[in-house]
């Protein structure tokens, strides 16, 4: 029978499915069921620091006018701990009722935040960090090196004082996404988690007002995740990738994992489908793989890299070419 234990950020797994940070992992059920339906680990609900700044805001709405300013820094300190209990008392209980892996992850703004909650993540026992940085040029004046420093400068932060293992969730929106990842990785990064898949707005051209575009990731979006994983793990011996984004299907899956995925993070196939579509998704992974007569990962896992000249020529320009030849 084929064996689909792998590791990941140093921790031991019995297939390389995770998953991925979302509604889907915010409650300690649907954890559990993640956990039955054949989940090697699972990444929490993002933190956002936000959402806590929201609750101060409440919380000290109404003495905005009453305290002297050192009382209300006081208070918002406070209140942005006190907010964040809930998440870190997920972490607690998902550590006591699961067997599987417990990976945090963090999306903050503030570098104050980024440490001081990354600091309690670890003391609450969480078995690895997903650093979910968001960042997005959205103006002609920032310079695009100010932008990727700060990723870096993030991430520094957070490593100097924490010792679990760290992942970096980035984007696409780099000039060079490998130069990216390679100051990620010569930082200390232990993986990257390959695409942040930011929220898209709309506009509701009946009542002019801005809505959320769609929120769950399609197959069409598998394909530079494809790309990029191949063109990545060539380049990077000892940096771990999680692929995640466009994986709706057991083949999706497995080419990832050619392409030289570690681990693969699921969630708008979920949502749609159920969580316990996991369990069919690795039950067909494993019947691919005795098809072609596999017994581990290892034996075929990235070996569709973008290791060679002719792979380099598939994987870039020459594709697009290609494609063009032959619709001509």
């Amino acid at each position: 029978m084929a064996d689909l234990t792998t590791s990941y950020l140093g921790l031991k797994l019995k297939n390389p499915f995770i998953l991925s940070s979302s509604g889907l992992t915010s409650t300690i059920e649907s954890l559990k069921k993640a956990e039955e339906a054949g989940a090697s680990a699972v990444v929490l609900k993002s933190l956002f620091e936000e959402d806590m700044t929201a609750e101060v805001r409440k919380m000290g709405q109404n003495f905005d006018d009453m305290l002297h300013p050192e009382a209300y820094a006081y208070l918002q300190e406070t209140g942005m701990l006190y907010s964040a209990d809930k998440y870190f008392d997920l972490i607690k209980q998902a550590k006591k009722e699961l067997s599987i892996p417990v990976i945090a992850s963090l999306n903050c703004y503030s570098s104050e935040w980024w440490t001081d909650y990354a600091e309690t993540v670890e003391k609450t026992g969480a078995d690895a960090l997903e650093l979910n940085i968001g960042l997005m040029a959205h103006n002609f004046r920032q310079d695009p090196d100010e932008l990727e420093d700060k990723y870096v400068e993030i991430f520094k932060h957070v490593r100097s004082k924490i010792k679990i293992p760290i992942s970096v969730k980035i984007g696409q929106n780099f000039t060079s996404i490998p130069n990216m990842v390679y100051r990620l990785h010569n930082a200390g990064a232990d993986a990257v988690v390959m695409f942040n898949r930011f929220y898209n707005p709309d506009i509701d051209i009946d009542t002019m007002k801005m809505k959320t575009g769609p929120r769950f990731s399609t197959e069409a979006e598998f394909p530079p995740l494809l790309r990029w994983t191949a063109i990545i793990a060539s380049q990077f011996d000892k940096l771990e990738i999680s692929a995640t984004t466009g994986i709706h299907s057991w083949q999706n899956a497995v080419k990832i994992l050619m392409a030289g995925a570690d681990t693969v993070q699921l969630c708008s196939v979920l949502y749609r489908k159920g969580i316990n579509y996991l369990s069919t998704l690795i039950k067909e992974v494993e019947e691919w793989m005795d098809t072609q007569e596999y017994e581990t990962l290892s034996e075929f896992q990235g070996s569709m890299e973008s290791d060679s000249d002719a792979k380099e020529e598939v994987y870039e320009r020459l594709q697009y070419l290609k494609s063009i030849r032959e619709e001509i």
